[in-house]
């Protein structure tokens, strides 16, 4: 027998306003394929990928840590 879930699948709706899109970013083919070879390297997706960087970058310049995304 199998149970009812009242449960819709997948991820939870957000409690909080909406996210919006902060940076979009145009290139060559070649420098998608250099940032997908990045990211694989680090076995992250692009997004966290570019966090990472970002925060990385800010760090070693002495700027101040990002709040969650």
């Amino acid at each position: 027998m199998v149970e009812s879930n009242s449960r819709k699948p997948g991820r939870p709706k957000r409690t909080g306003p909406a996210r919006q899109t902060v940076v979009a970013l145009r290139g060559s083919p070649e420098w998608k394929l250099w940032l997908d070879g990045f990211a694989d390297h680090c076995r992250l997706g692009l997004a966290d990928t570019i966090e990472q960087s970002l925060l990385c970058y800010a760090k070693d310049r002495g700027f101040r840590g990002p709040p969650k995304r």
